[in-house]
């Protein structure tokens, strides 16, 4: 009998091939606050900051990666840890909202409202593979005179997890099995017949799972030893010849024996083997 298993599953192809990356990661948050927040331009902190200008009439939120620290090993056969990851949003804004003996809700949305509306829209964001976005700290940076612009910062977190790369084993896939009855709970005995040894001086039987194996001289008259005259394969069904024995190389012998269930399982589907290592 033979069983088949369930068709293989496809996998699934990433791009880029690591999703959880920093940079995929960056660009979900800056997507989100480009989303929810349309007063001021948003965008990647610059690689050369210092030659970066406040074009925009109200301001910019500069996002950038801060850094990230990694959790104790919670697997023993894999590198599999919890990874919290830091992401900062620099504030760049022309004033606070008001002007100098005005109201503190001046209709102009200000660094205050912007650093608020920078929380809510980013307090809570999940995205896939992490934990749910929250805030770490807020400050101020400092108050840019030459260019009239006031600095705040706001960092968040996440939490994810840091696996090592997967690698393909270096072994045979499963292609076929045997499943073999013990205990003889449903044996069948054989009556012994006459049987020819092949050219390899071995008797293939023509089952598998093999006991109680009797092998005798034809006429008969003597009963060959285990071990000493012939040796049995059981699990093949093959018994093989001993030239040190006392059976005459090539005479018929009579077999009897009795034999178990074999299943037979088979694998589908899948790539080759790969090569066996050294």
């Amino acid at each position: 009998m033979a069983l088949q298993l369930d068709a293989p599953w496809d996998g699934t192809t990433y791009n880029p091939p690591t999703p959880l990356d920093i940079a995929t990661i960056e660009n979900a948050i800056l997507g989100q606050l480009q989303a929810q927040i349309g007063t001021i331009e948003i965008t990647h902190y610059p690689d050369r900051p210092e030659t970066y200008r406040l074009t925009h009439r109200i301001g910019a939120a500069l996002v950038r990666y801060d850094g990230g620290t990694y959790g104790k090993l919670i697997d023993t056969g894999a590198v599999v840890q919890t990874r919290k990851l830091r992401f900062a949003i620099r504030l760049l804004v022309r004033d606070l909202g008001w002007s100098v003996g005005g109201d503190a809700t001046g209709a102009m949305p200000g660094a205050y409202a912007l650093l608020e509306g920078i929380r809510s829209a980013l307090t809570g964001f999940q995205i896939g593979g992490c934990s749910k976005m929250y805030p770490v700290r807020e400050r101020f940076i400092e108050r840019d005179r030459e260019g009239g612009v006031w600095v705040y910062e706001s960092v968040f977190a996440l939490t994810t997890a840091a696996v090592e790369p997967s690698t393909v084993e270096n072994f045979p896939l499963f292609v076929s099995g045997l499943a073999l009855e013990e205990g003889g709970q449903t044996g069948v005995a054989v009556a012994a017949a006459a049987y020819n040894w092949n050219s390899s001086m071995e008797i293939q039987l023509p089952q598998q799972n093999i006991a109680n194996v009797i092998v005798a001289s034809i006429p008969a008259g003597t009963v060959y030893v285990l071990n000493r005259d012939y040796t049995v394969d059981n699990v093949n069904g093959i018994i093989s010849w001993l030239a040190t024995g006392t059976i005459p190389a090539g005479a018929p012998v009579s077999v009897a024996y009795s034999y178990g269930d074999v299943v037979m399982v088979s694998a589908s589907g899948g790539s080759a083997p790969t090569a066996p290592s050294n």
